[in-house]
């Protein structure tokens, strides 16, 4: 997926969650966040997350598979949302088991497609259309600059996250580079990569975000490889306040006077 839709584009995201039951959290999250910065109105919000998580829901109770897949894309004519797995579509536990989720979804949803997959021929997908553009919220001011942090330590990047949200950024956490460079189809004002994730793949996924514009912050627990760019660099372990001056000062480079290519820490 190219990282490189252009100013206002509104690229597809995708993201993959283990088929566990509480992966469901992390995935209601995902969506929630995206549909925060999309400006949906709170019962849009709402109306999204339900029909997401009961579609994931699904996929985890039922197909005895090991991934799901969520993906989201922002159209003109309305949210599209897409589940997918890869596993065999079972019909055995009947309306009792299944209906009801399936209900919801179909009276919150318009344009629902299944495709069931079968015995030999494995994958699941469910796609659907939400017309919500009627439901989008009204900015009271300028956008919150959105930070993509790429960790693959899952406790580092959430907490992060949640120290970065606290102070007013919106961010969206992912644990590969893959996910990463998925996730920022949609350009992000900044990037924070962990360089070890993904066992060093995310320093060329460093290079592709400073291609495309993208400010990084690349932090490492080893000292940084000699073909990095970033626009800075801090070693590991650092200090929550640390990395938030580098975020400031790569987010509001006007305000501080320094140039995009700011010195490794």
């Amino acid at each position: 997926m190219s990282l490189l839709p252009g100013p206002g584009s509104s690229e597809p995201v995708e993201y993959l969650f283990p088929a566990s039951p509480e992966a469901l959290r992390d995935i209601r999250a995902f969506v929630t966040r995206l549909a925060q910065e999309a400006g949906f109105a709170d019962r849009e919000r709402e109306r999204i997350v339900l029909v997401t998580h009961e579609l994931s829901a699904n996929a985890v109770e039922h197909s005895a598979t090991d991934v799901v897949c969520v993906r989201w894309e922002d159209t003109d004519q309305g949210l599209w949302i897409t589940v997918s797995d890869a596993g065999v579509f079972e019909v055995g536990g009947g309306v009792g088991d299944r209906g009801r989720g399936l209900r919801i979804v179909l009276g919150l949803a318009d344009e629902v497609t299944i495709r069931p997959g079968r015995q030999g021929e494995h994958g699941t997908m469910v796609r659907l259309r939400v017309p919500v553009h009627a439901g989008r919220a009204r900015a009271d001011g300028p956008a919150q600059p959105r930070v993509l942090i790429v960790d693959g330590d899952r406790f580092a990047g959430r907490s992060l996250s949640s120290f970065l949200d606290a102070e007013g950024y919106s961010t969206v956490v992912t644990g590969s580079a893959e996910a990463g460079r998925a996730a920022a189809a949609r350009l992000p004002q900044l990037a924070i990569v962990d360089l070890m994730t993904s066992h060093g793949l995310t320093v060329q996924l460093c290079e592709e975000l400073t291609r495309a514009g993208v400010p990084v912050l690349a932090m490492s627990i080893l000292p940084p490889p000699d073909d990095l760019r970033s626009g800075r660099f801090l070693r590991k372990p650092v200090h929550p306040l640390a990395v938030l001056a580098a975020v400031r000062l790569l987010t509001e480079p006007s305000a501080t006077g320094v140039a995009s290519e700011a010195p490794r820490a």
